[in-house]
C-alpha cells in the first residue's frame, strides 16, 4: 500500500520530465506538456478537495523528520490521511520540474527565476513574520499579567498558604493525633508558567499548591499501590498504623499501641486519626479533605487581621478550594491538594491527581506534579529567550475551553495536550523553540495529538521514560515500568474516541482560523 503510489509517481516523473536538451522544444512536444500540466493541475485540485473534506486544512510540515512522533504502526486511518499528503507532496514536486528551464546557460531566464524566488521567500518570510505577531498577541490578551507578576503571585499565594498553614498547626491541641502538615509547594499551570485566564470567572484558573501530610507521633502511613499487567497504577490507598513510641515516652507522652486504654486529660484531648479520618484502618479522601477545610476556617479567623481581603470557601471533594478577593475587586482561587509523600521519592498520592479523576473514599491519586514541575523548570532555563513552547499551550487550551461543552466535561483536558508538549520538548532540540517558530511549533503539537488520537495511545511522559533526563527525580521502578496508555479508555469506548475526535478536530479549525486570518 505504501510503495504503489510511491513507485506509480516516480515512474511518472521519468516519463513525463521533459528532455533537456536544447533552448528550442518543437509543437508537439510543448502540446504535450501543455496537457500534462492542466492534468497536474487537476489532479492537485481533487487532492485538496479530498484532504480538505477529511477537516485537516493545516499546512504539512516541511520534511517528515520535522513530524517527531513515537515509533508505532499507523493504522489505516492514519494512512488514509498522510497518504494525501505524501502524495500532494510529490505532485508539486513533480509540478515544479515540469516548470524548469531547459538550458542552465541561459542567464537572462536564470536571473529571472532567481528574483523570483527572492521575491517569494521575502512574501514568505512577511507572512510568517504577520502569523508571529498575531500569535503572540492573541497569547498576550489569555494571560492577565505579565510574566514578573505572575511570578510575585506565585510567591504571595506560597506565603499566604503556608500563613495558614501555620495558624492550622497552631490549632491543633498540644497532644495531637491528627495528620501533621508541612508547608505548600507550588504546582501546575501558574508555576509552571502556562496559566491563563478565562473570559468567565467561574473558570478562572487556580493557582493549586501541593500540602504533604505526615502522619502524627505514634502512627505510620504505609502505601499501597497496585499494578496491573507490569503497569504502575495511578490510584493508591494509605493504610495507617500504630508504631509503638515508649522508648521516647516523656512525660505524659503516651503509647497509643500499647497503651490504648489511657485517657488523655481534658484539656490536651485530640481527636484520635484512626477514629475521625480513617474508614476500615485506611485513610479516607473526603474525610480528610473536609477536616483540613473546617480547620481552614477556624485557623482563619487568627490571622484574617493581617490581609485586606475575603476568604471565601469553595466545595469540594477533592481539594480545600479558597477564592481571595481582595479589596481592589481582584479575584484568585487557589486550590490546596494534599499529598502523602511515597517513601523518599517526590512522588505523591494526594486528593487529586492531573488527570481529574474523581478520588473515592479511601482510593488517592497518583501525582508527579514535583517531576513536572521541575522539568519545566529545566526547560525554562535552556530554551531560548522568549521562546514560544509555552505560548504555544496557552494558545491551545485557551481554544479548547473556548469550545461548547453543552455541560459534559471534555474527553480531552489540559493534561493531554501538555504530555503531547512535555514529548515534543524532550524529542526536538530546545533551540527548535525560537520565539519565531511559533507557527510550527503549534502544529507538530497538533500532529502529535493527532497521531496520538489515531493510535488511540498517547504515553505517559514519566512513566516507562528511559529517556526522561536522569536530573528529573524518578523511583527506578517507574523510570523502567511498562508505559502507560493515557488513551487506553478511547481504545476501550468508540463513542468517547469519536467525541475526543470532534473535540480535537474543533481546536484544529480554530488554530487555523487563527492563522490563516493573518494572511489577510
Amino acid at each position: 500500500m505504501f510503495w504503489g503510489p510511491f513507485i506509480f509517481l516516480s515512474v511518472l516523473t521519468l516519463v513525463h520530465h521533459p528532455l533537456i536538451v536544447s533552448d528550442h522544444t518543437d509543437l508537439t512536444t510543448l502540446n504535450r506538456l501543455q496537457d500534462h500540466e492542466e492534468r497536474m493541475k487537476q489532479e492537485m485540485e481533487l487532492l485538496r478537495t479530498e484532504f480538505d473534506q477529511k477537516g485537516w486544512t493545516l499546512e504539512p510540515l516541511k520534511t517528515p523528520k520535522d513530524w517527531i512522533t513515537t515509533d508505532q504502526p499507523m493504522d489505516d486511518e492514519t494512512w488514509d490521511v498522510w497518504h494525501y499528503v505524501s502524495l500532494l507532496f510529490l505532485m508539486c514536486y513533480i509540478y515544479s520540474l515540469e516548470e524548469e528551464p531547459s538550458d542552465d546557460s541561459n542567464t537572462d531566464t536564470f536571473s529571472s527565476t532567481n528574483r523570483e524566488e527572492e521575491e517569494d521567500t521575502d512574501m514568505e518570510s512577511e507572512t510568517c513574520g504577520n502569523k508571529q505577531k498575531v500569535l503572540e498577541a492573541f497569547c498576550d490578551c489569555l494571560t492577565d499579567v505579565d510574566t514578573s507578576d505572575l511570578t510575585h503571585m506565585c510567591d504571595f499565594v506560597e506565603s499566604f498558604v503556608n500563613d495558614l498553614l501555620e495558624a492550622c498547626r497552631n490549632y491543633l491541641p498540644y497532644q495531637n493525633t491528627l495528620p501533621l502538615l508541612v508547608n505548600c509547594i507550588g504546582v501546575d499551570s501558574a508555576f509552571e508558567g502556562w496559566h491563563i485566564q478565562e473570559e468567565e470567572e467561574e473558570k478562572t484558573k487556580a493557582f493549586s499548591v501541593l500540602v504533604p501530610v505526615v502522619p502524627p507521633k505514634g502512627h505510620y502511613f504505609h502505601l499501597e499501590t497496585s499494578a496491573s499487567e507490569g503497569t504502575s497504577s495511578k490510584h493508591g490507598h494509605i493504610l495507617v498504623e500504630m508504631e509503638c513510641v515508649c522508648k521516647r515516652e516523656r512525660g505524659d507522652v503516651v503509647c497509643f499501641l500499647h497503651h490504648p486504654e489511657q485517657t488523655l486529660s481534658e484539656d490536651k484531648q485530640g481527636a484520635f486519626l484512626m477514629d475521625v479520618l480513617c474508614t476500615s484502618s485506611h485513610l479516607d479522601v473526603d474525610k480528610t479533605i473536609h477536616w483540613f477545610q473546617s480547620l481552614v476556617r477556624k485557623a482563619w479567623k487568627n490571622i484574617s487581621y493581617k490581609y485586606n481581603l475575603d476568604l471565601l470557601p469553595k466545595p469540594s471533594n477533592t481539594a480545600c478550594k479558597l477564592n481571595l478577593a481582595f479589596r481592589s475587586g481582584k479575584t484568585i482561587s487557589v486550590d490546596i491538594i494534599l499529598g502523602v509523600q511515597q517513601g523518599d521519592s517526590l512522588v505523591f498520592l494526594a486528593t487529586q491527581g492531573a488527570e481529574m479523576d474523581r478520588s473515592a473514599g479511601t482510593v488517592w491519586q497518583r501525582t508527579f506534579a514535583i517531576q513536572e514541575l521541575l522539568f519545566f523548570k529545566r526547560v525554562n532555563q535552556q530554551v531560548p529567550e522568549e521562546s514560544c513552547h509555552l505560548k504555544c499551550l496557552q494558545i491551545i487550551l485557551y481554544l479548547k475551553e473556548s469550545n461548547p461543552s453543552d455541560g459534559k466535561n471534555p474527553v480531552l483536558t489540559d493534561y493531554h495536550y501538555k504530555t503531547c508538549l512535555m514529548h515534543l520538548l524532550l524529542f526536538r532540540p530546545l533551540s527548535d523553540w525560537a520565539r519565531e517558530d511559533i507557527v510550527q511549533r503549534l502544529q507538530d503539537i497538533l500532529l502529535f495529538m493527532h497521531t496520538a488520537l489515531q493510535e488511540k495511545g498517547l504515553k505517559h511522559f514519566l512513566i516507562g521514560n528511559v529517556s526522561l533526563p536522569i536530573q528529573i527525580p524518578m523511583p527506578k521502578a517507574l523510570r523502567t515500568a511498562v508505559p502507560v496508555n493515557l488513551f487506553k479508555h478511547l481504545a476501550q469506548d468508540p463513542n468517547l474516541h469519536a467525541e475526543a475526535m470532534r473535540e480535537f478536530a474543533e481546536v484544529v479549525r480554530q488554530v487555523w482560523t487563527l492563522v490563516t486570518d493573518c494572511e489577510e
